[in-house]
């Protein structure tokens, strides 16, 4: 287990877990032999990574807590009884349409947690969310190996989110400089805001441009300050 699934875990709420996009398993597995949920389902759309999730199953002996599913998305996933939804290691556009397709998932009482790790595109799921009353309550970074990542917690809320849909919450969710990963994670944000702001400039859009450019450099600013109070963490 890698920080970034080790991350996705820590945001995990219930007690009945589905893992989309599983590959090998390695997430649901991890959580059933820890104790950390009473059952999981390992969810898959192709059959090669499936049968990599169920080997893993049958090796650490969890077919009794760990049932693997042939599935696109949540389209095969039982509603009943679940709590948590984790969908990682795809982008953020994919993510967003794996929720589209959720009939069920706006009407579960309570409302199923969802822990959301995108890999690109993280601006598109964000305005997703936003836009279809999904209340994004926690996000935690992580570096892993050469990247940085962002996973969010977040549930359907019925109502547009207390907070605004602007450029600093498409980029940044609800990361804070705080820690070493937050730190790194709105560095790398600021650059990206950098670089897309170059282009906006070229295409003529001076005013894309200049908020760009201004919410990249109160980033860094944000980052030299919690450095200069509190020193590296």
């Amino acid at each position: 287990m890698d920080k970034r699934l080790l991350t996705c875990v820590s945001l995990c709420r219930g007690r009945r877990i589905a893992d989309i996009g599983t590959d090998h398993g390695y997430l649901p597995c991890y959580m059933a032999a820890e104790g950390l949920c009473d059952s999981a389902l390992a969810c898959d759309t192709a059959p090669l990574p499936l049968e990599s999730a169920k080997a893993n199953i049958r090796e650490n002996g969890l077919e009794d807590k760990v049932t693997a599913i042939l599935s696109d998305g949540l389209e095969k996933v039982p509603p009943e009884g679940l709590t948590d939804i984790v969908i990682a290691g795809m982008g953020g556009e994919l993510i967003a349409a794996i929720l589209q397709k959720c009939s069920w998932l706006t009407s579960a009482q309570p409302p199923v947690n969802l822990v959301l790790q995108p890999m690109t595109k993280w601006d598109h799921l964000r305005k997703w969310l936003y836009d279809n009353n999904f209340i994004v309550t926690a996000e935690k970074p992580c570096i892993s190996g050469r990247f940085v990542y962002s996973v969010m917690q977040a549930h359907y809320a019925g109502e547009k989110p207390p907070y605004p849909c602007d450029l600093r919450y498409l980029y940044c969710g609800l990361v804070t400089p705080e820690t070493q990963d937050g730190r790194e994670y709105l560095l790398r944000q600021s650059k990206r805001l950098e670089a897309a702001a170059k282009g906006k400039a070229a295409s003529g859009d001076d005013n894309a441009a200049l908020e760009m450019k201004t919410l990249a450099a109160e980033l860094l600013l944000r980052i030299d300050s919690e450095i200069g109070t509190n020193g590296p963490k």
